[in-house]
């Protein structure tokens, strides 16, 4: 049973080196030249394709199953993403902006209100600024759907989370922050340190 135990903290921790491997392997690629001999024959390349495909394959894996449980509750994937948007806005949001965020035309957006209104789950108003621009809010009933939806979401989620290894993990997460702005592995420990201390700031509430 030791012999057991121990073979398993030896397989976790060469995952864990692997996982950071991966990752610097993925930044020191991003840092070079493009124009440097052999660069797209390099481990640093393939590493970091390595992690645009794992990135692409848990975006997709987790919107399938958001658009299905949305689906479920009688919803088009479209109009949940637009309650998403709509109920995590500060402030009601107005139509253009609402084709903005699903990077969709202000038309489409506009007919996406309409019947979300219909189903009862967002009202529309005019602004009182610009009569041209309407506002759209959602209403309890959006904030159960949306509670519904992402319980089971979770879930399903969950599951999916404990099929992928460390190094796929660290693989889409270097992707993703890259995404958003760390192109560096110190951006990118960064961005993690700040992560964990808006989690500790959130938790001590």
């Amino acid at each position: 049973m030791a012999k057991t135990k121990s073979s398993g903290k030896k397989a976790v921790k060469r995952e864990a080196n692997s996982s950071q491997e991966l990752v610097g392997a993925f930044y020191d690629w991003i840092a070079k030249s493009r124009t440097e001999p052999d660069m797209l024959h390099s481990r640093g390349f393939e590493e970091y394709f390595h992690g645009v495909s794992e990135a692409r394959y848990v975006i997709r894996k987790v919107f399938r199953i958001v658009d299905e449980q949305a689906k479920q509750a009688g919803l088009e994937p479209l109009e949940h993403q637009a309650l998403i948007q709509i109920f995590g806005s500060p402030k009601p949001l107005r139509v253009i902006e609402i084709a903005e965020r699903l990077d969709i035309p202000p038309a489409f957006a506009s007919r996406l209100a309409i019947g979300l209104e219909e189903k009862g789950l967002v009202t529309r108003s005019r602004s009182g600024e610009d009569k041209r621009s309407t506002h759209v809010e959602t209403t309890d009933a959006a904030r159960d759907i949306l509670a519904a939806i992402d319980q089971v979401v979770g879930m399903h989620v969950d599951y999916f989370q404990r099929q992928l290894s460390e190094a796929e993990r660290a693989s889409a997460l270097g992707i993703f922050a890259f995404y958003v702005g760390a192109s560096r592995i110190e951006d990118f420990e960064q961005l993690i340190e700040q992560v964990k201390a808006s989690a500790a700031g959130r938790s001590s509430d």
